[in-house]
């Protein structure tokens, strides 16, 4: 993420930050968080593999609100980055609303900021370009899911004085990713000349969030100034098509490989015995056509730029 500006934050390296999360954005956060120099508690119900220097990690279930509160009682934020590992509505039903009661009420308990990572998928998806204002408007189960924890967080900051940031994110692309449409597993197959599998229309634009420039903005966003507190903000985006992507790497990397798109009649086939995969069929619409997002508010207030596609290809390739 390029800055060009940044008038509005304060970066004490000192200042205690709690995380929510060890996946995909809450290990690589931790890493950077520590790497700035702050101290940082990060809670997740097991232990990760791997805990940084800095970093002191208690395994703890963020449902049960009182434990989280001691846990984050000192710290200048807590950054959530929590979702379950399935993309599988019926598991997110079960426990996502769950978890983010205990989040709401255990940091409110402690008088902190969150700054909660966020999907877009509470959004319409044919309402053009995705805006913070853009109309609630789900039309999947997944994105009802997502609308009953918006609803969820506005009645904490009613009712107990929250003071909470939300980041909505789309897609992730870059190095390191387990779960995106290039992830580790697909880059190391283009590497060595497997075609990848696509969904949805290949060639129609679509808002991918750079990992990294994710984990820029919630730091931004937990070190900010109180007037990011109560709002959204879209975190920065590339568009293009995915197989413009596809492109952009396979050159990068010197192979000739062409991506296959999967029919929607086999994916649905597939998600008859696979969970994940039925999650998929459910989001075809966001890949079949264009899926836009508006990335201003944030560029706007923070002078950022989203990670370019020339750079953040040469990053995965180098990874």
């Amino acid at each position: 993420m390029t800055h060009t500006h940044d008038t509005h934050s304060t970066n004490p390296a000192s200042l205690p930050i709690a995380v929510v999360g060890a996946g995909q954005i809450g290990a690589p956060l931790v890493a950077r968080l520590t790497a700035l120099g702050h101290p940082v508690t990060w809670l997740s119900r097991t232990r990760p593999a791997q805990v940084p220097e800095g970093a002191q990690h208690v395994a703890l279930d963020a449902r049960d609100a009182g434990s989280l509160a001691e846990a984050v009682a000192g710290a200048h934020a807590v950054i959530a980055a929590v979702n379950p590992a399935t993309y599988d509505a019926k598991v997110w039903a079960r426990e996502l609303p769950p978890l983010h009661a205990g989040l709401f009420a255990g940091v409110a308990r402690a008088g902190t900021r969150l700054v909660l990572l966020d999907a877009l998928y509470l959004y319409r998806m044919d309402a053009g370009p995705l805006a913070p204002d853009t109309p609630q408007e789900p039309s999947t189960a997944k994105g009802a899911i997502r609308k009953q924890l918006a609803d969820m967080l506005g009645e904490a900051q009613r009712s107990t004085g929250l003071r909470a940031t939300v980041l909505r994110a789309p897609d992730f692309w870059g190095p390191g990713l387990r779960s995106a449409l290039i992830s580790t597993e697909v880059l190391a197959g283009l590497r060595a000349g497997k075609r990848p599998l696509l969904l949805g229309n290949p060639d129609a634009p679509h808002a991918f969030a750079y990992r990294d420039d994710v984990v820029d903005a919630l730091i931004q966003l937990a070190l900010s100034e109180p007037d990011v507190e109560g709002r959204v903000f879209h975190a920065p985006v590339v568009h293009v098509s995915p197989r413009a992507l596809v492109g952009a790497l396979t050159e990068a990397l010197g192979v000739s490989v062409a991506p296959r798109v999967a029919p929607r009649f086999v994916l649905r086939l597939a998600g008859l015995f696979d969970a994940s995969t039925g999650g998929l069929v459910e989001m075809l619409p966001q890949w079949e056509q264009p899926y836009l997002v508006d990335d201003s508010a944030y560029r706007q207030r923070f002078g950022v730029q989203a990670t370019s596609l020339q750079r953040g290809v040469a990053a995965m390739v180098a990874a």
